[in-house]
């Protein structure tokens, strides 16, 4: 570990591998022959020591995969092609679950779009891949942002009480997207939907392959809503005007 004078206030980590078998970062191949070793070190941003900037360097070899051809081996402590360790990454994408990109590009010392890449990187990697099994009771809602200019229309599982699938936008185009993802088979074991009032998603469901026999079941808030604006209107029909106005 050190701290150059030419880099004050940030730790360098120097670290070996200890593991004698190379790893294709894409596959998982494992060989004991090297190719050759990189003539540059390879470096990666850690989560900060206090007020210094910690990176971690490493000396890593090329191994030649069957599949991929000549690669640099996969660190454990880091995703392919990616600037941050694993720990850097989770933080900025659990922190994105709780507030916005500047606030995180701020206290992470990053720039804006690298909180995106990180997210993307993050995702890619830990999503489910069988969050859209088993589907029956699922929920169907729009979020908005920039004041209300873009929209995000959102699947959850009631089941697990989890979002399993989200996409920009909120017509039925967007909706048919979703089915077209889960497949026909998957499609028809949904047997309850529950969806705003509108009729973009009710469209959607109720198409063929998708999931027509589902029970639609409307947000009760959304409902409620609905039934007090009419008594309110109807109200203020029937109010008697004063005289003279």
């Amino acid at each position: 570990m050190s701290s150059p004078d030419d880099r004050a206030g940030e730790l360098v980590v120097e670290v070996m591998l200890r593991r004698r078998r190379l790893q294709c970062p894409h596959c998982g191949f494992l060989t004991r022959f090297r190719h050759d070793t990189r003539p540059v070190w390879s470096s990666w941003r850690h989560l900060d020591f206090g007020r210094f900037r910690v990176e971690v360097r490493a000396g890593l070899r090329r191994l030649r995969c069957p599949e991929h051809g000549v690669v640099v081996e996969g660190v454990p402590f880091a995703r392919h092609r990616a600037g941050f360790t694993r720990d850097f990454e989770d933080v900025a994408a659990f922190l994105a679950t709780k507030t916005d990109k500047t606030t995180i590009a701020r206290f992470l010392r990053i720039d804006w779009d690298t909180v995106g890449r990180i997210c993307e990187r993050v995702v890619g990697e830990e999503l489910d891949a069988e969050r859209l099994n088993g589907l029956v009771h699922v929920g169907v809602d729009e979020i908005s942002w920039k004041k209300h200019h873009k929209y995000l229309t959102l699947v959850t599982n009631h089941t697990s009480g989890k979002v399993v699938w989200g996409k920009a936008g909120k017509d039925t185009a967007t909706l048919d997207a979703f089915f077209d993802e889960l497949g026909t088979d998957r499609s028809s074991q949904i047997e309850a939907v529950s969806m705003d009032m509108g009729s973009a998603f009710n469209k959607s469901v109720r198409a063929e392959g998708h999931a027509p026999k589902a029970t639609i079941c409307i947000d009760p808030f959304v409902r409620h809503e609905a039934l007090y604006h009419r008594v309110e209107v109807r109200g203020l029909h029937r109010r008697p005007v004063a005289a003279g106005r």
